[in-house]
């Protein structure tokens, strides 16, 4: 027998018994559906949890530092271990290492002033340094300009013009949304949104703008920002203080801000390690005598995957680590876990599907008990007889698996919609950038998502392969006992029954 002839037959008996067919098939949908939805859920929330980690900042830093006694056994002894350039070179020459860069902080309080006299001022500012040579190998990015190429600059947070204020207005400040989601909205009555306020332009171009550093070992901040906050201190006169020192700094370049890679990106100045070095020396001559040792280290792996066996490099020489690493692979085992329990739910929507399949094809067997009586005293080939239930079996599979995935498609567009216009605002964007989009736009975000949409139920390709191939084996497994029983029945037999 042709396969064409078996296909059609196959067509044939289904349509024959419409209702029991469609009722059949109906069931694997509803248990198709459910698999799909459950699992798409449990990647919906695997995706946000990734979004959340990945906002935290770079996943393949790693930060070094010494803890307790800083004691490392040897073998023939102990001995301690420091965070000094000795250190750093070690660090470079470990595998799967793509960028090493020590992070110092000034020690000191700072306070930068710009415009004329000194009129815009920033007090408390964090001055960090890394070794700018690694400055691309570090993944630390720039919005404007580049790194600094001299003695005498350095680089600003991608904020810190934002941070000034205006002496001459009360110390007032300049607005602008740091994409943190800290801002506070206002009511618009006209359109029933609660609205951020636009952001405004810094007082000056911290670019094309000179700026004074004012610092010392004992200073206390500028005495402006000490009397409107109610503190008793003093400007640089003050008898508390010691003599203050004032650098000029231009700036080269804005690093875009990463948390992960130290405050000062965001709201702080980046100087060369070396110029951070003769700034602390200049402020406290005693300090340029004494062996420099860091606070922290970080050690960027050359991708996601080899962030372990870094940390495992390092902890092997003695000193402690942290990453996002553990945070990662926790979210990921409760997403799994997650996963698999919705996947068990709605695998035993599938299960009384399959059952259904089998009821189907054991009463078309038995109905059909005479028809294969003739065929097989006709000559047909037993096989032929097995491939054709297996066929009405899998056909059954495949035909609902196939509807089932449209249906899990549509609904779970369905869930993402609502899920935008009712909940954007509770995750990260607010609901009248939901509302200026078209439907078009919107449901194109949801099929292919994004960095600012966030999808509640996520179907990647492969779950619908899987899905349908899936249940048209579970048609194939579960028509192949009445298959058999079919090519069983002894041809005789078969054609004096009556039924």
């Amino acid at each position: 027998m042709r396969f064409g002839d078996i296909l059609r037959l196959c067509r044939q008996n289904l349509w024959r018994r419409k209702s029991r067919t469609i009722l059949t098939v109906l069931g694997v949908i509803v248990g198709c559906s459910s698999i799909v939805l459950m699992i798409s859920l449990g990647q919906g929330i695997n995706e946000q949890n990734e979004k959340m980690i990945q906002s935290m900042g770079d996943l393949s830093i790693v930060t070094v530092y010494t803890a307790g006694s800083g004691m490392v056994n040897t073998g023939s002894g102990t001995e301690s271990v420091k965070l000094d350039d000795k250190a750093v070179e070690s660090f470079r020459t470990l595998s799967n290492v793509s960028g090493v860069t020590p992070m110092m902080n000034f020690p000191y309080n700072v306070t930068l002033k710009a415009g004329p006299g000194g009129r815009y001022i920033a007090d408390y500012v964090q001055v960090m340094g890394i070794d700018m040579a690694q400055f691309d190998q570090m993944g630390y990015k720039t919005i404007e300009g580049t790194q600094p190429t001299k003695t005498g600059q350095a680089m600003a947070g991608e904020w810190l013009a934002y941070d000034f204020m205006d002496t001459l207005h009360g110390g007032d400040m300049r607005y602008a949304n740091r994409g943190d989601g800290g801002y506070s909205c206002t009511y618009n009555a006209a359109t029933g949104q609660c609205e951020e306020p636009e952001d405004q332009d810094p007082f000056f171009d911290p670019m094309n703008t000179q700026i004074t550093l004012v610092t010392g070992t004992d200073y206390q901040g500028d005495s402006y920002t000490m009397q409107m906050y109610g503190s008793k201190g003093g400007g640089s006169g003050s008898a508390t203080q010691s003599e203050t020192i004032d650098e000029t700094l231009s700036i080269s370049g804005l690093t875009k801000a990463d948390q992960s890679k130290g405050y000062a990106t965001s709201s702080g100045l980046v100087m060369d390690l070396k110029d951070l070095k003769a700034l602390i020396a200049k402020a406290d001559p005693s300090a340029a005598k004494k062996t420099t040792t860091y606070d922290q280290v970080f050690v960027k792996a050359s991708d996601l995957s080899s962030v372990p066996e870094v940390e495992s490099q390092l902890k092997a020489m003695g000193y402690e680590t942290s990453s996002y690493e553990d945070m990662r692979k926790s979210m990921e085992e409760q997403s799994r876990s997650i996963q698999l329990i919705l996947g068990g739910i709605g695998a035993v929507s599938l299960l009384v599907a399959a059952i259904g399949i089998a009821n189907t094809m054991v009463m078309s067997v038995t109905e059909r008990t005479r028809e294969i009586g003739i065929m097989k005293a006709l000559g047909c080939y037993v096989r032929d007889i097995r491939v054709m239930f297996l066929a009405e079996a899998g056909a059954i599979g495949f035909l609902g698996g196939l509807i089932g995935c449209i249906l899990s498609g549509l609904i779970s567009l369905g869930i993402n919609l609502v899920g935008m216009t009712l909940f954007a605002s509770m995750y990260g964007f607010s609901t009248r950038d939901a509302d200026s989009l078209s439907f078009g736009q919107r449901v194109w975000q949801m099929l292919v998502g994004g960095e600012d949409v966030t999808r509640f139920s996520v179907i990647p390709w492969w779950l619908f392969l899987f899905a349908i191939l899936f249940s048209t084996l579970i048609g194939l497994l579960f028509g192949f006992g009445p298959a058999n029983k079919a090519v069983k029945i002894p041809a005789l037999d078969a054609i004096k029954n009556n039924e």
